[in-house]
């Protein structure tokens, strides 16, 4: 019974831990080494997050957003885990901005799959164009009352 419980309440804590995340302040992707504005012509852009110490569960988590046209980026998460999980989570978290530099929190998903040692989710997203998109990750494994997490955000893409 204690098991369940705990199970619980380590889930409810890694969901709001993940939207606690989506409302935190964007940091710039360019720091002060790179001022300038990327590039417009860059039309896919990814991230991953390899967990540097091997951790009892997660491997890593990435995301890949690849621009479609002028109104459509497609967007994919992953999480994988080293063995099988009771559940993998990828939260996506597409953020806008005008100048390349400074963003906001735009859309955000949360998946979930259960059983499993790789968990996927692609979603192709219509945006306004004229803007600058960047996704974040929240990437998540959990086994019985144990998990572990970790974060991944990509450079900025133009969509115009």
């Amino acid at each position: 019974m204690r098991h369940r419980f705990y199970k619980k309440v380590l889930s409810i804590c890694l969901a709001v831990m993940m939207a606690v995340a989506a409302f935190l302040p964007s940091v710039p992707t360019y720091g002060a080494s790179d001022d300038a504005i990327p590039d417009e012509g860059v039309v896919e852009v990814s991230d991953t997050s390899k967990v540097l110490t091997r951790g009892n569960f997660l491997d890593y988590g990435s995301v890949l957003m690849s621009k479609k046209s002028s109104t459509r980026v497609l967007i994919t998460g992953i999480t994988a885990a080293h063995v099988e999980c009771d559940k993998l989570g990828v939260g996506l978290y597409l953020e806008k901005s005008s100048d390349g530099v400074n963003y906001g929190s735009y859309r955000q998903w949360y998946f979930w799959g259960e059983n499993s040692i790789l968990h996927t989710e692609t979603l192709e997203v219509i945006v306004p164009s004229g803007y600058w998109y960047r996704l974040g990750g929240s990437h998540v494994a959990l086994e019985g009352s144990d998990g572990e997490s970790t974060t991944t955000m990509t450079k900025g893409i133009y969509v115009g």
